[in-house]
């Protein structure tokens, strides 16, 4: 028995490209999407985002529990990407679903962030509610260059007199604080912010590696001071995994800029210490496999402190003196 509702090839195609001209591909949500192949000690080995960005922010979706949770891919490998996690991974399991964003990491930045105990992504850890800002900035950025400086030349005073007579700092200046254990570097750290009181300078303070009870004395001597009003405390403790305490210092730095070059402001930004963020590169580079060097830290360990040191400066004039 013959029948007429046999398309033809030709009439098959004609339907298709109607209903894809018809359709409205605006509304559609695309996106490149990977699968998890492995995930141990805050590192993620992801396959299918061929697209991804070195540094490009990344988010996985754990299928137990259905919460987000941010990374960034720092190894773009051949047929696989290396990510680190920032936040729970334990909660991600092989197969997870992993997108892109299209970004690179940014924290929240702003006034609303002064006098609050934030961790390395910028959310609030003092138990004193959500922080309300709508600015962000990038973690990792360039330096500014030659022209955009001028020379050190106003002095910030550390309070200490041995110091501001002998050995005195400058704003745009990077200092280190070397010594022994137990001999006060932190102190002379702490003592320096407590003396920018009415000074109109913004402190922050990044406590990385460090004990929760070390660090919960700090902001309870700042508070004692009134230095909490112009200061904002990262904490990247002990107990947190190495990819945070590794994005720590740049994320404080972030913050710091913020009122560098939008408010034109003075701003002194400690890190304490960068021995700790090290370890935590170190830990995160042998398990992404990559080549160790001396005493087991990655070739471009020099590289990851001098990019975020070489942040700090004093504007030129043009750029608002900040």
């Amino acid at each position: 028995m013959a029948t007429d509702s046999i398309l033809r090839p030709g009439e098959l195609k004609q339907i298709l490209l109607r209903e894809i001209q018809a359709a409205d591909l605006a509304e559609l949500d695309v996106r490149e999407v990977g699968t998890v192949l492995e995930v141990k000690d805050g590192i993620a080995r992801i396959y299918g985002l061929t697209s991804a960005m070195a540094g490009e922010m990344l988010e996985f979706t754990s299928s137990e529990s259905g919460d987000k949770v941010v990374g960034q891919a720092l190894n773009l490998e051949e047929d696989n990407i290396g990510a680190v996690i920032f936040g729970n991974y334990l909660e991600l399991r092989e197969g997870d679903e992993v997108r892109r964003t299209g970004r690179v990491l940014e924290v929240p930045v702003g006034p609303a962030l002064v006098g609050r105990v934030v961790d390395a992504l910028g959310r609030p850890v003092d138990g004193r509610g959500p922080i309300h800002t709508t600015n962000t900035r990038k973690v990792d950025i360039v330096a500014p260059g030659i022209i955009k400086r001028q020379p050190v030349k106003e002095p910030l005073q550390t309070g200490i007199k041995a110091i501001d007579s002998m050995i005195p700092i400058g704003r745009g200046q990077r200092e280190l604080i070397i010594g022994d254990r137990a001999i006060g570097k932190t102190a002379i750290a702490i003592d320096t912010i407590i003396n920018q009181k009415g000074e109109g300078v913004i402190c922050v303070y990044v406590a990385i590696g460090q004990k929760n009870s070390t660090v919960a004395a700090v902001v309870e001597r700042l508070k004692e001071h009134g230095a909490m009003e112009y200061t904002i405390v990262v904490v990247a403790s002990a107990s947190e995994p190495a990819p945070m305490q590794y994005i720590a210092p740049f994320s404080g730095c972030a913050m710091a800029e913020y009122f560098m070059y939008d408010e034109k402001k003075a701003t002194l930004c400690i890190y304490d210490d960068l021995s700790k963020q090290a370890a935590a590169y170190r830990q995160l580079s042998l398990v992404l496999r990559r080549p160790p060097g001396r005493e087991a830290y990655p070739g471009d360990v020099f590289y990851l402190h001098s990019r975020l040191l070489e942040r700090a400066a004093k504007l030129s004039n043009e750029m608002g003196g900040g």
